[in-house]
């Protein structure tokens, strides 16, 4: 990428004036750089302007039109050339509508870019006229430049084979001086444009106002910073629609989530809502890998799933059990049965009392003796109550193995039951009525227990599917959302990078514009004339699709549109003050101007400022203004403006002829014979007066000499004129354009008389010497000497 280095610099001191802070003076930087900048700006990398690089091509050295060659194109047969000096002056070619100087003018225009005003308007006269009808063949165009300081001029050629049928099939080729084909003329030709014909003035006024805007602004050398806005506008749209659509989303996500029936759902609905949503919040609802805590209703149902009650299959064994215990216990007598382990431990103790002291009486009834045969009758009693008290025992033990079996209320909450509501009801009537001891009243319960957690579990998966599937959803959008996060930052810097570069770019071309926009002031002030539009010059306005071109005018004091009131003459001059500005901007590489027809609908008084200023421009610029209306000429001699006039004739078959009008030389010879003939001058008054128009004829002679030779062997322009400016007598310009040196003037006199004759040195000296003292020589023969000598200078 070239760097416009001077806008680089505006740019960099506009900031630093402006105080912009560090972030967004590196955004607007590296919008400038490119797009590849911008995104590593805006990924936190340094911004990296590219280096100016040395080997770019330098901008292409001023050209001129040295001639132009056509044959077989448009109005001309067979070739003609028209030839032109190549420096700055003012030429015109003048000819009647159809003579075939047009031509000239489009062949120019189509040889250096390819195309032309009336082959891109593609309408059918041309398409069908493009090739003569006379000399179609050969069908060629060659124009020739001289490049400042170039000993060698540039042919450019554009041909069409003879079976060509359309314009556009001609093939063009460049032989430059130096032997390249490259010259870098394509942005200049488009930037600056040197052609200008009446159907571009008014299409350049009449055009949209985007495209009139878009005409001028090249000139500016802006093009980068636009650019740089368009960067930024692209960035901004990007980054806004990555914003919008992780909003949107959220948005969706928001709505579904709000029908999902679970605490988690509703926590994060919760995070979504606000304006800027914890991120972080909900980085860790979605981390927590367990079910949802936060809800009661989920953590109740949770635990009652998690109830284990004894399976049926157990209750039944155990029921079983206790009913063999207590058909076992039923068996034995209430009063044995309940004292059996006391009658036992009683037998117990007189059996060791017998075992201690022997047969004795009985101690406790004293009716009774302890013998060998109660002895073995208490052994018996013993062992049958001892069968007795197991028996009782293991009813017990049943019992309670029972009671803790089937007591059930302990393992569930009564508050799990509450928030489970209505799917717990039958349960929880079934478990307040339960009693352990009513084993047939087990099953129903236990049913219904297992169609409660049936039911839950259920719904808990139900549940937490649908938060699940959510999730995941919310577990992709989170990256996009701190995307986004980071995103809104950069946004933020992109818009405050653009609202300061917008109104910089518009400073900036404001300041850029402001010497065309005095120009085209200049330029209108001088061909308006008569005329009652004061306009107040022009300025750009506007950006993107609302650009646009202001011409704000005064009508006899009243503010107006100036197209909105101007007559075709004046927009013909408004559409010249507008064109030549640009057509003549210091940086284009072309010093010359091609305007064809510019005179159309002017009045007197507007061509007169027309003539002035094309004689203004032609100081610094080779202006070549191809004409039918002969008021420009007249214009141009009545106000003894310096000119090269050609006059274009067409012959039948289209044989076209070019020769002089009349030039400078002709000019000053032609009012040295009016004064001549003047009889009612003084003889004293007429010798000063034709001698100085002789005088000027021979500096006219010897000033085109200098700028042929000096400029055809290669040097600048520039360099000449200061050289004509500093050779201030007659005998120093002759030296300078007999010798190359203006300090050899003791040899000019030598010099003609050596190899034109002594008529030339004695002219010379008539013109010399006349301008200040009257002379001796006879006034028409230095009209005529001065005549031959100017030839022979030339």
């Amino acid at each position: 990428m070239t760097q416009d280095a001077p806008l680089l610099d505006q740019l960099i001191d506009r900031l630093a004036a402006d105080n912009v802070p560090d972030d967004v003076f590196d955004l607007v930087l590296a919008a400038y750089a490119g797009d590849e900048a911008l995104d590593g700006v805006l990924d936190g990398r340094p911004v990296e302007l590219p280096a100016r690089d040395p080997a770019v091509r330098a901008r292409p050295r001023p050209l001129y039109l040295e001639s132009v060659s056509v044959a077989g194109f448009r109005g001309v047969g067979r070739q003609q050339s028209l030839r032109l000096q190549p420096n700055a002056g003012l030429t015109l070619v003048v000819g009647r509508n159809g003579s075939g100087k047009s031509s000239f003018a489009e062949a120019v225009e189509l040889a250096l870019t390819g195309d032309s005003a009336r082959w891109a308007e593609r309408n059918s006269v041309f398409k069908d006229g493009w090739r003569n009808l006379h000399h179609g063949s050969p069908c060629e165009i060659e124009v020739q430049l001289r490049a400042d300081g170039a000993g060698r001029p540039i042919r450019v050629r554009r041909s069409w084979r003879d079976d060509d049928t359309e314009a556009d099939q001609g093939v063009g080729s460049v032989a430059a001086g130096d032997g390249t084909t490259q010259v870098g003329w394509r942005q200049p030709l488009e930037t600056y444009r040197p052609f200008l014909t009446a159907g571009d003035l008014g299409r350049l006024i009449t055009s949209r106002p985007s495209g009139l805007f878009d005409a001028l602004a090249p000139i500016l050398g802006m093009t980068p910073l636009t650019e740089a806005d368009g960067r930024l506008m692209r960035a901004r749209r990007e980054l806004s629609d990555q914003i919008a659509t992780v909003k949107s989303r959220r948005e969706a996500l928001r709505l579904a989530l709000a029908e999902v029936d679970d605490q988690r759902a509703a926590n994060a609905v919760a995070i979504l809502a606000k304006r800027v949503p914890d991120l972080d919040a909900l980085d860790r609802l979605l981390a927590d890998a367990g079910e949802d805590a936060s809800d009661p209703v989920a953590v109740a149902g949770r635990r009652v799933v998690a109830v284990e009650f004894p399976e049926l299959g157990q209750v039944d064994r155990l029921g079983e059990e206790l009913a063999e215990a207590s058909r076992h216990a039923d068996e034995l007598a209430a009063a044995t049965a309940g004292a059996a382990d006391e009658a036992a431990r009683l037998l117990r103790m007189a059996v060791a009392f017998h075992d201690e002291h022997g047969d004795v009486a009985c101690p406790v009834c004293g009716a009774g003796t302890l013998d060998a045969a109660w002895r073995a009758s208490a052994g018996e009693t013993i062992a049958r109550l001892q069968r007795d008290t197991a028996a009782v025992e293991q009813l017990r033990e049943v019992r309670a193995r029972a009671e803790r079996l089937l007591d059930v209320r302990p393992r569930i909450r009564s508050e799990d039951l509450e928030a489970l509501g209505e799917p717990a009801a039958r349960f929880r009537a079934l478990l307040d009525a339960w009693d352990a001891k009513e084993l047939s009243a087990y099953p129903p319960l236990l049913e219904a227990l297992t169609e409660l957690q049936a039911h839950t579990r259920a719904w808990l998966r139900q549940r937490h599917d649908a938060w699940r599937e959510h999730g995941a959803a919310l577990q992709e959008w989170l990256p996009q959302a701190r995307a986004a996060a980071a995103a809104d930052a950069r946004l933020k810097r992109v818009n405050a990078a653009r609202d300061w570069l917008k109104p910089a770019i518009a400073a900036l071309r404001d300041e850029r514009f402001e010497p065309f926009a005095q120009r085209s002031q200049e330029i209108w002030d001088a061909l308006r004339q008569e005329s009652n539009v004061e306009l107040a010059g022009m300025r750009l306005a506007g950006a993107n699709t609302r650009r646009t071109i202001a011409f704000p005018a005064k009508v006899d004091g009243t503010s107006t549109s100036a197209m909105a009131v101007m007559s075709q003459g004046e927009l013909q001059a408004l559409g010249l003050s507008v064109f030549l500005p640009r057509a003549c901007a210091e940086d284009s590489p072309f010093r010359f101007v091609i305007i064809d027809d510019p005179v159309q609908s002017m009045d007197p008084s507007k061509v007169d400022g027309l003539a002035q200023v094309l004689a203004g421009l032609a100081q610094t610029r080779q202006v070549v203004v191809f004409t039918h209306d002969n008021r420009l000429p007249e214009a141009v001699r009545r106000l003894r403006i310096d000119a090269v006039i050609w006059a274009v004739t067409r012959r039948d078959r289209s044989e076209i002829e070019i020769r002089k009008n009349s030039d400078p030389i002709d000019r000053y010879l032609a009012d040295a014979v009016a004064i001549l003939k003047a009889e009612e001058l003084a003889d004293t008054a007429r010798y000063p007066l034709v001698s100085g128009f002789c005088r000027s004829a021979l500096e006219a002679a010897c000033h085109e000499r200098i700028r042929r030779i000096f400029i055809r062997r290669g040097d600048r322009h520039a360099d000449v004129e200061e050289l004509i400016e500093k050779a201030l007598t007659l005998n120093q310009i002759a030296a300078l354009a007999l010798f190359g040196d203006m300090h050899e003037s003791g040899k000019v006199l030598t010099r003609l008389n050596g190899e034109l004759g002594r008529w030339a040195g004695d002219a010379f000296m008539a013109c010399k010497q006349g301008v200040h003292r009257a002379g001796t020589m006879d006034l028409e023969t230095l009209v005529r000497d001065s005549r031959r000598l100017a030839g022979s200078l030339r």
